[in-house]
């Protein structure tokens, strides 16, 4: 990625073209001005129009030795020259090519790759943005922002959810998943980490809830594991208790609701009754 960041280096952006355009008409015009200096010091010093310190003609044809001339005609050139170098603006371009440099690894630092290094100077320029279909540049973060148990839409009260639902749901939550929490002591913040999806799922519980996801880890045993596969659409996990239930096995499911629905037969309604799950309720 990198090499590939390096070889943008090396091309020009329009802004670049458009000063190596102005660098060569400057170039040209400094040209044209420092020959035509030339010739009019050259003619101006060959027809004695130019006087020394002493008010004397510098050259005087016939008697003006020829080292003296030549050092004159070097002189002249000189002034010629400086014109020239002085006129051609090269370091502009090349400051252009730095500061874009240096605005693509400021870019870097807060996690935007910049493939073209033109892109810094178009968008420094844009004054629309259009987005996908949802409106919105999302930053890789997700929420859970609400809970349904049956058709009822839930708070984030702990204490609104029946017991056997709260177990149940902690065991899921705890058990089907990928990240992890970890908290190094009682007065710290959790720190979750995993997919996007999980540390949504994740901090719901452990913040929202108050759940203590250590709880499921402990109390029941993890038989075996479905991973998430883009077929399949859902993970799941079988699980044992270890007390309470003489050992029965439960198995949670999660991932798209409509693989999900097909494999229920049950669902809870608020009032924390099992229906049975019709295809026109699915």
């Amino acid at each position: 990625m990198m090499s590939s960041i390096n070889r943008e280096l090396d091309e020009e952006t329009p802004l670049q073209a458009r000063l190596n355009k102005l660098t060569s008409a400057i170039g040209k015009i400094g040209l044209a001005v420092a020959v035509l200096v030339l010739a009019v010091l050259l003619i101006r010093y060959f027809t004695g129009n130019t006087k020394d310190d002493q008010g004397n003609k510098e050259y005087i044809r016939g008697k003006t030795k020829f080292d003296s001339m030549m050092n004159s005609v070097v002189e002249i050139i000189s002034v010629a020259i400086t014109i020239v170098v002085v006129a051609i603006p090269e370091g502009l371009p090349l400051a252009v090519t730095l500061t874009l440099a240096y605005s693509m690894k400021q870019m870097m630092a807060d996690h935007a790759m910049v493939r073209k290094l033109s892109a810094c100077e178009t968008m420094g320029s844009a004054t629309t943005i259009c987005t996908d279909k949802t409106g919105t540049l999302t930053l890789n973060e997700m929420k859970v922002t609400e809970f349904r148990l049956g058709k009822e839409l839930m708070g984030s009260i702990s204490s609104e959810i029946a017991p056997n639902v709260h177990k149940l749901l902690q065991q899921a939550v705890a058990l089907n998943t990928t990240g992890t929490v970890y908290k190094p002591n009682s007065r710290s913040l959790p720190e979750i980490s995993g997919s996007p999806t999980e540390k949504a799922i994740l901090s719901w519980a452990v913040s929202d809830l108050g759940m203590n996801l250590d709880d499921p880890k402990q109390n029941d045993e993890l038989i075996q594991v479905e991973a998430f596969n883009s077929e399949n659409k859902r993970s799941g996990v079988l699980i044992r208790r270890k007390s309470g239930s003489g050992g029965a096995t439960q198995v949670h499911w999660k991932g798209a609701a409509e693989m999900i629905l097909a494999m229920c037969s049950q669902y809870y309604v608020e009032v924390v009754q099992l229906k049975p799950l019709t295809r026109k309720k699915e």
